[in-house]
């Protein structure tokens, strides 16, 4: 759904998305305009070099219970404050998102979100400018 008006498409406060390079399609996410940076659940973090490049591997586990580790170029360590008020330093990787018909490149910092309703959460940064939030819905986007 589109905003006649400035052209952007609206999300609701929780839409599927998927992150096509890492091959994980379907992702149950949250939109949360409380946060800055997009999050990725992730378990068992290692940090690689390869040919002096750095890597980050992580297990990632998805809603039916299929778990694959993913490995990803490394950005950086970011330090983040939770919604409780909680800091922590994150790995922070770089990829493409699916957003119903639209793929654009986004930074995810990658925590556990085992205790957390949603595998994902989709921060401001990555809304700016792309879409309009109509949190009273859900699923406003084409799959």
């Amino acid at each position: 759904m589109k905003d006649q008006k400035c052209e952007l498409d609206f999300v609701g406060w929780r839409e599927t998305v998927s992150l096509p390079a890492f091959k994980l399609l379907g992702i149950k996410a949250k939109i949360d305009t409380g946060a800055k940076t997009s999050a990725l659940h992730a378990e068992e973090i290692e940090y690689l070099s390869y040919k002096g490049k750095k890597y980050v591997r992580f297990l990632f586990e998805s809603e039916d219970g299929k778990k694959r580790y993913i490995k990803s170029r490394f950005i950086e360590e970011r330090e983040i404050k939770s919604s409780t008020g909680q800091k922590t330093i994150r790995p922070v990787v770089k990829t493409k998102i699916r957003m119903g018909e639209t793929e654009f490149e986004i930074e995810i910092t990658l925590i556990n979100r085992d205790l957390m309703g949603f595998k994902m959460l989709i921060g401001r940064e990555a809304l700016n400018g792309r879409f309009l939030i109509n949190p009273a819905r859900s699923h406003l986007l084409k799959k």
